[in-house]
This record gives structure tokens, sequence and C-alpha cells, in this order.
């Protein structure tokens, strides 16, 4: 009889054995190796055992015998019918056995990807090359929203405390402040308080692949997962971040005077960008007052806008001088009444951020909106985004294997490339015990809430 590995080597050809009836009697049977060489499957002296192999599982016999077609059918029969009684007493009561040979006929474990998942990198070709992966698109959250660190995954709550900041009295009809007469009582003051609060969350993912998959990829196309995670990772944040305020009708609404709106002598709405546009937006921002009705000051601002404003907004902040039909200019129909040659002043105030998410988020106004939005390190910032305290960057991971291996006279010889000694588990690299699956995972903890909407100002660009 032959033994269970024997069975489990051979498997393939037991399902595959050619032999046709007639052939010749006065020679044993011939079968073509995968190597061209010719074997003869028979037996050894005993007539229990095959001998050596090939690559395809047939064997070589050391003492090959002269067997009759029928000898030769009937004998591949009867280990064909142990083989099938011995797999089946292996796999009887052995539920994980049995789930593990399903999974392997039905083509291995498909949560890990495998060299067929990748038939363009892996095809038999001479001149082969992986492209460059696209230049990653700069972020830009970090000019527009004020980075925090927060120490749990608990509600985090900001508060604002206003009042007593104001004037030292009422006001008469004039606008006068109104004096304490001798003897008189003192007015009364007090502090008023707001509420914002978020949570920061964990975002992540995973990506594992078969062992086989590592060693074909003389590339090195997939070896730069961690990198691919990273970009991932900030991504989300300024998507995230995106989210917050692109087109968002709550945070900018005609209540907190924050939409590009006519004021003084202009006369636009929601006004496609330009420098009296962007003049427009600054005289708004500018207008704002704390809740105790007094005058604030913002000296340096960020204007955010989609790629398909890069040039216009380029123009406007990298000219040195631009012609001034009005505010200090005039201008009598067709022709220029007093044109003033002006030093572009904005250049030395606004910073450009383009933030090339605007038009996946907003698709409504995504390639025509911009905004304006104060330092948000210089005073009370319109966004937070917060990270968790000891996590605040994406960390990478790799799954430890859980096997050792054996050999060598002793039970885990370790890897010496890996700096392994015996007796430790394998190498990440050599894939898990169950399928040789390598796993690759990336963690992320953040988020963010709206603050302060005095803070930014929004046209859509749409003028009406």
């Amino acid at each position: 009889m032959i033994g269970f590995n024997d069975i489990l080597q051979n498997i393939g050809d037991f399902a595959r054995a050619q032999w046709t009836p007639g052939e010749s009697t006065s020679l044993a049977r011939q079968h073509e190796g995968a190597r061209g060489e010719r074997l003869t499957p028979s037996f050894d002296g005993t007539g229990n055992a095959y001998t050596d192999d090939d690559i395809r599982g047939y064997r070589t016999p050391r003492s090959p015998q002269r067997l009759s077609a029928r000898e030769v059918k009937r004998r591949y029969e009867r280990d064909l019918m142990e083989a099938t009684r011995l797999i089946k007493a292996a796999f009887d009561g052995n539920s994980y056995a049995r789930l593990m040979m399903r999974d392997a006929m039905r083509g291995g474990f498909r949560e890990a990807l495998s060299i067929s998942d990748f038939p363009n990198l892996f095809g038999d070709v001479i001149d082969r090359a992986v492209l460059a992966n696209y230049i990653e698109t700069p972020y830009t959250w970090n000019l527009i929203a004020k980075e925090a660190e927060v120490s749990d995954f608990r509600e985090v709550k900001r508060f604002r405390i206003d009042g007593g900041t104001g004037l030292l009295g009422a006001t008469d009809s004039s606008g006068n402040i109104i004096p304490i007469e001798q003897g008189g009582p003192y007015g009364e003051d007090k502090l008023v308080d707001g509420l914002f609060s978020y949570r920061v969350q964990k975002y992540g993912k995973r990506m594992p692949f078969f062992w086989e998959t590592f060693i074909n990829d003389d590339l090195n196309a997939i070896k730069d997962t961690p990198a691919r995670f990273g970009q991932g990772a900030r991504r989300s944040e300024e998507y995230f971040v995106t989210k917050l305020f692109a087109n968002n009708t709550t945070f900018f609404s005609a209540g907190n005077k924050n939409i590009v709106v006519p004021i003084g002598s202009y006369s636009a709405t929601n006004p496609a960008l330009s420098i009296t546009a962007l003049a427009q937006a600054m005289v708004i921002l500018a207008n704002q007052v704390d809740t105790t009705g007094q005058p604030i000051t913002i000296e340096s601002m960020t204007l955010v806008i989609p790629q398909s404003l890069k040039v216009t907004a380029q123009n406007i902040l990298n000219a040195d001088y631009f012609w001034a039909n009005d505010q200090g200019g005039t201008i009598s129909g067709s022709s220029s009444a007093q044109r003033l040659n002006v030093r572009n002043w904005a250049k030395n105030i606004v910073d450009l951020a383009v933030n090339y998410y605007l038009r996946i988020v907003d698709t409504s106004h995504g390639d025509t909106g911009w905004y304006l939005f104060a330092n948000p390190n210089n005073g009370r910032p319109a966004l937070e985004f917060g990270k968790l305290r000891g996590h605040k960057m994406p960390e990478l991971f790799m799954k430890l294997p859980n096997s050792i291996g054996i050999g060598e006279g002793a039970l885990g010889p370790g890897n010496a490339a890996a700096g392994m000694s015996a007796g430790n588990l394998m190498a990440p690299m050599e894939g898990d015990f169950d399928a040789d699956a390598i796993h690759y995972k990336v963690r992320h903890v953040f988020g963010g809430t709206q603050l302060d909407p005095i803070m930014a100002v929004y046209s859509n660009g749409s003028g009406a």
C-alpha cells in the first residue's frame, strides 16, 4: 500500500492517469514524463510501493517488471480505491481539514492577493516595467484648520467665552458712551459661553498577499504597499477637512454674514473669482465683529480654490501691478476717467491653497466656488482638526506569522538573514501558517469640527 503523503503528492495523477485498453501486453505500459523521459508505472520487487518520482508524480521503478495491460489496470484501480479510503479516513471528523481541502479545491484563500490577481504584472514577457505612481496632490488643510491633540476617544469639547470686552458703558442716541454719575451704580456685564464638540475616530484598511506573489515580484511593484497606505492616509485627512466646509450652507449663511454679497460700493452676489471679488470678500471678512459688537482684526488669510481656478488665482496673486478702475480709480462708459496703476496689495496678505477635493466633495459648485479663511493660528480658528495623542501620524503594521519553522534537528531554526534566532516565529515575509499570506495594515485616528464661522467667507462663483 502507498502512504497518505504519497496519495496527496500523486492525487492529481489519480484523476488524470492515462491507460488505454488494448495497448501492447508484451511491454510494460509507457508514459511520457513531464520532462520528456520515458517512465514505466510499475512496482518494485515487493509489489507494494512505488520508488523515485518525476515532476508529475509518476514513479520510476528500480527493477522494472513486464506487466500485462490488464495487470497494470488492476493495480491502478486497487491503489485508487485505497487512496480514496485513506483520504476519507483522514478527513472524517476533522471539519477544519475538510474546509482547508475545500478551499484548496476552489483555488485557495481568496482573501489574499495571489499571482492570478496580477495577470499583467506577472505575465510571461521579456521587457517589463512598472509605471511610476501618479504625483500626489498637495494637502492644504493645515492652512485653514487648527491642528489639535486629543487624549482619547471620548467626546472633545471646545468652549468659547465671550463678554466683558465691550465698551465701558452704554451709548446715547448720538453714540457717545454714557459716563457714570457721581454716586451712581455701575452697569452690569456678563459672560456668554458657547460649546463645540467632536470625537476622533479610527480609520484604516488592510491588504493581504500570498507569499508566492512576493516571490514573483521581481519588479518590486507591490513592495511599496506601506508607502501607498501612507499616501491614502494623507488623502483621507484632506478629504475629511474639505467635507467640513465645502458648500456648507449651515456654516456659510446670511445669518453668519460670511457669504460674498453686496457691501459698500460692491454690488456682486457670489461673484466669480477676480481681484475685485477678492477685495469684496476681504471687506466682508474685515467687517466681522465679536459678540459684543466690537471689531476684530484679521491680518493674514488663505484663498482656497479648486484646480479649475488655479490660473486665475495665480494671475491675481503673482501680478506686480494692476489697473484699478474702481476702489480709487474711476471709469466712465467704455473709457477710463482715471485709472490707477496699483502695486498688488494681495500678494503680501493672501496665501494660495489649491484644494483638489473641492470638485469631488462639492458637486454643485466644486469648479467655481472659492473661500477665504483667516489664519487658523492667529486667534480663533474657523475649523479644528484633531488627532489622537501618541498616534498623530498614520501607523503601519505587518501581521506577525503564527508559525514556527522546523528543521536542522531543532524546533524553529529561525531566519538568520532576518536576525531571528532558533525557537522564534518565522520572519513576517514568510507569511502565516494557514495560507502563507502576508498582511499589511494601516491605522489612523482623527476627527474635527467647525468652530467660528466669522473667520471664513465663501462665494459659490455663480454670480447669483
